[in-house]
């Protein structure tokens, strides 16, 4: 297992298995996990004293249950890297390790002639060789949670030495809030590839004990453009919502090509279609009435296939249907003589029936 950041410590893990082919089932062996840091100590249920808890640091502790060898539990097929389908990522376990503690392990797999930085989408300055910015959506509360940080402000996670190699797998682990003990499963999402669904929760025969980690962050999904005014924003009834996005946030001037900022809040739209699983999903593209028909109208339809087409992607029900239309400058609802209204009414609509 990689050296984790911070100040936590592991003990080597076997040699992992090279894919021989890209998007093959793999058999990969879960590997004997244990964390320490100045106050974090990890324990086994079947540990029973100081000199059973010794023996876990030496490099030929005993295997934890989840070591024995099982299929990842969900697997990418495709990122938004430089290298493509060569970049895949695999969900091994989504467990329980402690009081209000959820450990999310991964292994990334770059089958790529290139090497990968993770500072390029899942790290940070800070931790760039981590998995901080992989988040875990709870869609039975409609939260999006976050991985802990300790107390210096770092990552409560594990870390690489380096890029991922070509040709070569890496495995890493982060610690999130755990959702209330009545959700079963987990949405992993990740900022290079689609979301995986329905991770199922498992509880760790290892805990966790840590008192030196900053506060939980937790935040609802539901907050998209909440602060507009007028219909700008998620509007709700009995029957059905409607998420009305600005298309000044999902795309650049005069492009219909989702900014990274757009690729997060469709995640959280994704999220919420997920829990409420219609049939049917309009999705209509608008301009301000700057410029002629001729041109906003082709922009306003290429701007909602782009949203249709990352929703299709990362949306259970593969027989939902999409209907999808760009208005141009049609149907304002906003005052087109202000900038202000004229941004109001650059927009996406997304809406469905509860």
């Amino acid at each position: 297992m990689p050296q984790s950041s911070g100040k936590i410590l592991s003990p080597k893990k076997e040699a992992q298995k090279k894919q021989e082919k890209k998007f093959n089932r793999l058999i990969i062996p879960l590997l004997p996990f244990t964390l320490l840091i100045s106050s974090c100590v990890v324990t086994s249920d079947e540990t029973g004293s100081n000199s059973d808890d010794q023996e876990i640091l030496e490099e030929n502790s005993q295997t934890p249950e989840n070591s024995m060898e099982s299929e990842p539990l969900a697997t990418t097929v495709s990122s938004s890297t430089e290298i493509g389908q060569d970049f895949v990522l695999s969900v091994l376990s989504l467990e329980v390790v402690g009081s209000g503690l959820l450990r999310l392990t991964v292994e990334i797999h770059n089958n790529s002639t290139k090497n990968i930085n993770l500072i390029d989408g899942m790290g940070e300055p800070d931790d760039p060789n981590t998995g901080r910015n992989i988040t875990l959506l709870d869609t039975t509360s409609k939260n999006r949670h976050f991985s802990y940080k300790l107390s210096d402000g770092s990552c409560f996670c594990s870390a690489l030495d380096g890029p991922v190699g070509a040709g070569q797998s890496e495995e890493l682990w982060i610690i999130f809030p755990a959702p209330p003990s009545d959700v079963q499963s987990m949405t992993v999402t990740t900022p290079l590839t689609p979301p995986l669904f329905d991770i199922p929760i498992t509880d760790s025969s290892e805990t966790i004990e840590n008192d030196g980690l900053e506060p939980a962050e937790i935040s609802p999904l539901t907050i998209i453009s909440d602060d507009l005014e007028d219909q700008t924003g998620r509007t709700e009834d009995n029957d059905s919502v409607s998420i009305i996005l600005s298309s000044d946030v999902l795309f650049e001037t005069s492009s219909s090509e989702l900014t990274s900022k757009a690729e997060e809040i469709l995640q959280e739209v994704a999220a919420e279609i997920n829990a409420e699983a219609p049939e049917t999903i309009n999705i209509d593209g608008y301009a301000d009435n700057t410029g002629t028909d001729s041109t906003n109208i082709p922009l306003s339809q290429e701007r909602a296939e782009s949203v249709e087409e990352a929703l299709s992607e990362q949306t259970e029900n593969s027989s939902i249907e999409f209907e999808v239309e760009g208005h141009g400058s049609a149907d304002p609802i906003a005052d087109n003589d202000t900038e202000e209204g004229r941004e109001r009414n650059r927009r996406v609509s997304v809406t469905f029936k509860k």
